[in-house]
């Protein structure tokens, strides 16, 4: 990207950090995504508790591989011999959870959709800090525009990776289907955090994620 480029992401960006932090939310901006995972193991105390939501950016970060060295006490929900509603219930009560967002808005906002919820609902409420992972990709102006990406990226991409038979994965954008496989069942719009700094969201100036 060019100069001109980067210097309207920048302010936006700066915009935005200044939205969330009135927002109560705990903000870091890191270049590179390989500055994420060091930069995880200087905030989270070693052999705290950890878990995850399920993230596409978190996999591009190597977080996972980080997360299973043994730094930490990670529920991993992905190991085959893990009950995954067991793990779900047990994230409500991890030191660190990390995960990423559908979109962030310039004015201070989180924008998610899920599926089974159980990862907005950890944003929400249980463990005592979560660490969200964001691209600079996922910047947005406003709700409105987080709910667009939501439909016209996130979702249907998910439903590619996730081989789901949905009408999104087939035409490329949401059709607002009702069909039994839907991964969108939930929408959830933190506008602040009600406990100062408990979220954190870490900006990564690339493109991370769906």
């Amino acid at each position: 990207m060019d100069k001109h480029h980067d210097a309207i992401i920048n302010r936006r960006l700066e915009r935005t950090v200044t939205n969330l932090i009135n927002h109560n939310f705990e903000v870091t901006v890191l270049e590179r995504k390989e500055d994420v995972n060091p930069f995880l193991e200087k905030l989270i105390e070693k052999g705290s508790t950890a878990a995850v939501g399920g993230s596409m950016t978190i996999n591009e970060t190597d977080t996972l591989t980080w997360l299973r060295s043994g730094h930490l006490k990670f529920i991993d929900r992905y190991d085959p011999e893990n009950d995954v509603t067991q793990v779900f219930h047990e994230s409500f009560n991890v030191d660190a959870y990390i995960t990423s967002s559908n979109a962030v808005t310039m004015n201070g906002e989180l924008v998610n959709t899920d599926g089974n919820g159980n990862r907005v609902a950890a944003m929400i409420y249980g463990p005592k800090k979560v660490y969200v992972i964001v691209g600079i990709n996922k910047l947005v102006s406003d709700i409105e525009e987080a709910q667009r990406r939501i439909e016209l990226y996130a979702a249907p991409m998910n439903c590619e990776r996730l081989n789901k038979n949905t009408p999104c994965r087939k035409i490329g954008e949401c059709a607002h289907c009702s069909v039994p496989e839907r991964i969108c069942s939930v929408n959830v719009v933190l506008h602040r955090s009600n406990t100062p700094k408990r979220i954190h969201v870490i900006f990564v100036k690339e493109s991370l994620g769906y």
